[in-house]
């Protein structure tokens, strides 16, 4: 017996099983996270602001290797009580790492980072060889 849905798919049990098994080894597997981020350039140097909401500071690595600043963090998976139904997961968890070539003129060993509010602000200041000077003309 084949049971149709109002769009006309034949419901399978058997495969509709076989979807969800899927769905949920996908669902509890880590992931890898790009955080979403934004770069400025002023002056003085780069500001690389980093979308990482739910984290605690001391979860958050950032370093300068090999020209590159990179941030990295972990996500941990929600827990939920066993009886629970979970509906809907949306939340995004698992490794977050992100990674930047840094410009000849920035300074690796001038670099400072703040979080607050869900960002992670990173400054990387420039070196001071490479900032402008005003000549003063007499």
């Amino acid at each position: 017996m084949e049971l149709f849905f109002e769009n006309g798919v034949v419901d399978n049990p058997w495969l509709r099983s076989q979807m969800n098994q899927l769905m949920r080894e996908f669902q509890s597997a880590p992931r890898r996270l790009t955080p979403p981020a934004d770069v400025i350039e002023d002056r003085d140097g780069y500001r690389f602001h980093f979308e990482m909401a739910g984290l605690k500071n001391d979860s958050i690595d950032v370093r300068v290797e090999d020209g590159k600043l990179i941030v990295e963090a972990e996500r941990r998976r929600p827990e939920w009580p066993r009886e629970a139904a979970v509906r809907v997961a949306e939340r995004a968890w698992g490794h977050l790492r992100r990674a930047f070539e840094l410009p000849k003129d920035a300074s690796p060993d001038r670099v400072s980072a703040n979080y607050r509010d869900g960002v992670l602000e990173v400054t990387v200041e420039k070196r001071p060889e490479t900032k402008p000077v005003k000549i003063q003309i007499n």
